[in-house]
């Protein structure tokens, strides 16, 4: 698949926009799915390289990571209905940091070691390193 399909199709104000992406799943199913969760951190791993090449990817990007934070925040929020399904306190803290260290990295390009950084390889990177 390509990278920036993947973005786009995770990017509400898209014309690719898909609601079994990771973030329509999310935010209409209160579901992480964890395969498209991983094809959306690769496209961030494959495209980080050549960031400069589609500056265009900027504020899709940036309002992916900030839409999935707002609903990882509401997760949190007792006054809030938003929950998402299945996931324990402990599983989601991990999961915002690691989305907010691959977002971080992306636009600093400087992309964290799966192995080093993470309990879970992204399984879509072992070729990317």
């Amino acid at each position: 698949m390509d990278p920036k399909s993947v973005i786009r199709r995770n990017f509400a104000w898209s014309g690719e926009y898909d609601e079994s992406s990771f973030t329509g799943q999310l935010r209409e199913n209160c579901i992480w799915n964890w395969d498209e969760y991983w094809l959306l951190e690769w496209a961030l791993y494959v495209l980080a390289s050549s960031r400069t090449l589609h500056p265009e990817l900027d504020w899709p990007i940036f309002r992916i990571f900030s839409a999935t934070f707002l609903d990882i925040n509401c997760h949190f929020d007792p006054n809030d209905v938003f929950e998402i399904e299945g996931m324990e306190r402990d599983t989601v803290f991990e999961l915002r940091e690691r989305f907010q260290l691959v977002v971080e990295g992306y636009f600093s390009n400087d992309l964290p070691n799966q192995e080093e950084c993470f309990d879970m390889n992204n399984p879509l990177l072992t070729a990317v390193g």
